[in-house]
């Protein structure tokens, strides 16, 4: 699975989850999160991007920013679906490559699901991996499992 980037070459969608991890670890900083706090007050003639809904969509991703309730939430197969650590999501959440930094309570059916935040429902995908913070509670139905050191899992896990 891959997408075009901006200069047109091909880049993988599991390069663009973990470009996203890579992120959030640095966000974790309490530095960094000053230095954001200060850039969006001033925005230094960025321009920040409005948010349809609560999600922010691009050519490789469909991003959501804020607080979301749905029945469900689909994302095209193109693309990776990502809740930001901002997001909270209250639906069951259908697509190809899922990785959830904020809150998601609901069931998740995909190919790939990456878990850096909290998750509560059942999930069920070929491969899911939880990165360190990353918490899931419920049942998991996986191939592959992927538990990083601090990666949480409350409940049952069948692995096929």
């Amino acid at each position: 699975m891959s997408t075009q980037n901006e200069a047109g070459g091909q880049i993988p969608l599991t390069e663009l989850i973990f470009r996203e991890y890579e992120k959030d670890r640095k966000q974790e900083q309490f530095s960094y999160k000053i230095l954001a706090f200060i850039r969006r007050i001033f925005s230094k003639g960025e321009e920040i991007p409005l948010t349809h809904g609560g999600y922010l969509e691009d050519g490789q991703s469909v991003r959501i920013l804020e607080s979301l309730k749905a029945k469900e939430i689909t994302s095209p197969d193109n693309k990776v679906l990502i809740v930001a650590r901002e997001g909270r999501v209250f639906a069951d959440i259908r697509g190809a490559l899922v990785y959830i930094a904020g809150e998601a309570n609901g069931d998740i059916k995909a190919e790939r699901i990456y878990i850096k935040g909290n998750v509560e429902g059942e999930i069920e995908a070929e491969h899911v991996e939880i990165f360190p913070g990353g918490q899931i509670k419920g049942h998991v139905r996986t191939a592959r499992l992927l538990m990083h050191k601090k990666g949480i899992l409350r409940g049952q896990c069948d692995i096929n």
